[in-house]
């Protein structure tokens, strides 16, 4: 697994996220991750939790939308105050 943390990810979509934290559940790779602007001068007031996977030989990723998943995932993504 390679260290993603405080990394741009740009999505097919164009879309940019840093990766806030990061997190292996049963064998597979998570991103805590903030969307920024296009320019990549600010945050934006988006967060998601991404699943890195394999097809074909590439790495892409995925949003997490089983909420199960998600609140079991965000206990240990998201940053404590």
């Amino acid at each position: 697994m390679e260290n993603r943390i405080n990394k741009l990810l740009t999505l097919k979509n164009n879309k940019k996220y840093v990766v806030l934290n990061q997190a292996i559940y049963k064998e597979k790779n998570y991103f805590y991750v903030v969307g920024v602007t296009e320019d990549e001068s600010d945050v934006l007031d988006e967060f998601k939790i991404l699943e890195e996977f394999q097809k074909d030989g590439t790495t892409y990723v995925r949003t997490v939308k089983d909420r199960g998943l998600l609140d079991l995932l965000s206990k240990y993504l998201k940053p404590r105050a």
